[in-house]
């Protein structure tokens, strides 16, 4: 089964990349982390029910 980052888990990986490297901790935009957290699912969703109907029919 796949498994996917979610945006706590982006976050908390950011905040060690801070840490280490420096920078400004924060994000700019909440929305479009979460978005882009959720592209790979809905990509993956989306290509998992186009091969569904092709092999159904």
């Amino acid at each position: 089964m796949r498994r996917y980052l979610t945006v706590v888990e982006v976050l908390n990986l950011h905040r060690q990349v801070i840490e280490q490297f420096g920078g400004a901790l924060g994000i700019r935009n909440l929305d479009a982390l979460e978005s882009a957290v959720a592209q790979p699912k809905m990509v993956i969703s989306v290509l998992v029910t186009q091969l569904w109907k092709y092999f159904l029919f």
